[in-house]
């Protein structure tokens, strides 16, 4: 670690010194009066373009370095999570509706709801925690749910008991069952890791592949783990 943030001092130090920054403010600090949202902001998200994307309790906000403009979903839930994959798509996920805004001809964002494409016996659900991009498949992770989207249609996967973790960490898409413990999305399947019971009682925040045999993983009150592969 001190090598890393030694490198990366040297890398910023020349840069730092090469540049007047009298004057310029540190940080630009905009309120609900700027960007005309709700109070909380749960997921951002950015473009090819660099245009930004908020998910906030009012809807999708974006932000293109001058301007501010909400989308709310159509039924006016929170927008907790999203995400954005090659096509120009921005994937949401609020309270029981999952879909993607996409520009037109005019730049201007439009909705699709995937929530027709969910089998009717599952297409109840509460909050989307995340959204994650993997391989050609789009993942929306809902605590009793997680619904993949591909090829234009939806496949659902149950936990055990509930789903408390989703994330694409180094080409591997992971996820917590609390029952199951720490789990691997392979050949359309999930599967229990090596040694995931190491997790139990415990609720993951994070993972992080520190080498090809092992994972670091945090937790939100219990802890750090390592996980052999």
């Amino acid at each position: 670690f001190l090598r890393i943030f030694s490198i990366l001092f040297l890398e910023v130090l020349p840069s730092c010194f090469g540049q007047n920054t009298l004057g310029l403010p540190q940080i630009i600090n905009y309120s609900k009066d700027d960007y005309h949202g709700g109070s909380q902001t749960w997921n951002i998200t950015q473009d090819s373009s660099g245009k930004m994307y908020f998910a906030n309790n009012e809807g999708l906000i974006s932000f293109d370095g001058n301007y501010w403009k909400i989308y709310p979903l159509p039924n006016k839930t929170i927008v907790r999570s999203l995400a954005t994959d090659g096509n120009n798509r921005i994937y949401v996920g609020g309270q029981d509706e999952i879909g993607y805004f996409a520009p037109d001809q005019k730049e201007t964002l439009r909705y699709t709801s995937l929530k027709p494409l969910i089998p009717k016996q599952y297409n109840r659900f509460a909050d989307i925690w995340k959204i994650v991009v993997f391989n050609d498949g789009i993942f929306f992770h809902a605590s009793d749910k997680i619904f993949k989207y591909q090829n234009n249609s939806i496949t659902v996967y149950l936990p055990k008991e509930e789903w408390q973790f989703l994330k694409n960490e180094d080409g591997r898409l992971l996820a917590q069952d609390k029952a199951t413990g720490l789990m691997e999305f392979k050949n359309n399947e999930w599967w229990p890791l090596k040694n995931n019971k190491i997790l139990e009682g415990a609720i993951l925040s994070g993972v992080i592949n520190v080498s090809k045999d092992s994972l670091l993983l945090t937790t939100k009150k219990d802890g750090f783990f390592f996980l052999e592969k």
